[in-house]
C-alpha cells in the first residue's frame, strides 16, 4: 500500500488510512497508550506499560514482508491493522501471514475494521500470501462476527490464554485461505 485512502465511516467522519512511517512513532505511542487503557485492550495482547522499542517497531514498518497501516483522524491515530508474513524465506511455510487490528472504542462499529480487512486481503494477494491467520478472544463477539463475515473460519481453540476480569479466557484460532 503506497497511497493514502480517504474512508468515510458510518458516522460520517472521514479518516485517512495509510502505511505507518518512522515519523508516526509519537502518534502511534499516543494511540497505543489510549488504546491499551481502554476496554478493547483486553481482547488483544496490548496492555498499559507494554514495552515498545522504537527501533524495532520502525524497522518492522519499513519491512516489505509486513504491512502496518493506521487510520488517522487529523493527526490522531484511531486504529491500526497489520499483516506479518510469518516466515517469508521459509520454502514450505513462507506464504502464511498473521493479521491483527486495534481500534479506539469510539471508532468501532463504523466500518473501519471491515476496511482494514479489505486492505489487508488485497496486500496479501498482491504479496503471494496463501493463508491468513489470527486469534480472537472467545468473548470478543463483535470482532469474531466481523472476522467470520470476512471469510475466516474457526479452526481451533486455545484454552486459558489470559486471565481478564477475574476469569480465564480462551482464544479462537481463525484462518482464511485466499486461494483454493
Amino acid at each position: 500500500m503506497n497511497r493514502t485512502i480517504k474512508f468515510k465511516l458510518k458516522n460520517g467522519k472521514v479518516v485517512a488510512i495509510r502505511r505507518l512511517k518512522p515519523d508516526d512513532y509519537d502518534a502511534y505511542m499516543k494511540f497505543f497508550k489510549e488504546f491499551s487503557s481502554g476496554p478493547g485492550a483486553k481482547w488483544t495482547w496490548n496492555y498499559p506499560g507494554r514495552p515498545r522499542k522504537k527501533e524495532k517497531m520502525v524497522e518492522g514498518w519499513s519491512d516489505n514482508n509486513h504491512l502496518f497501516i493506521a487510520a488517522f483522524d487529523g493527526n490522531k491515530i484511531v486504529g491500526t491493522a497489520s499483516i506479518h508474513k510469518k516466515m517469508p524465506e521459509h520454502p514450505w511455510s513462507g506464504r502464511t501471514a498473521t493479521t491483527g487490528t486495534a481500534i479506539l472504542e469510539k471508532y468501532t462499529s463504523n466500518g473501519l475494521g471491515n476496511k482494514f480487512k479489505q486492505i489487508i486481503d488485497k496486500w496479501a494477494r498482491e504479496n503471494n500470501v496463501h493463508k491468513l491467520q489470527g486469534e480472537v478472544s472467545h468473548k470478543n463477539i463483535r470482532s469474531l462476527n466481523n472476522i467470520l463475515k470476512q471469510g475466516y473460519e474457526i479452526v481451533g481453540i486455545l484454552h486459558d490464554t489470559k486471565f481478564v476480569d477475574g476469569e480465564w479466557q480462551h482464544e479462537y484460532i481463525v484462518e482464511k485461505i485466499l486461494e483454493k
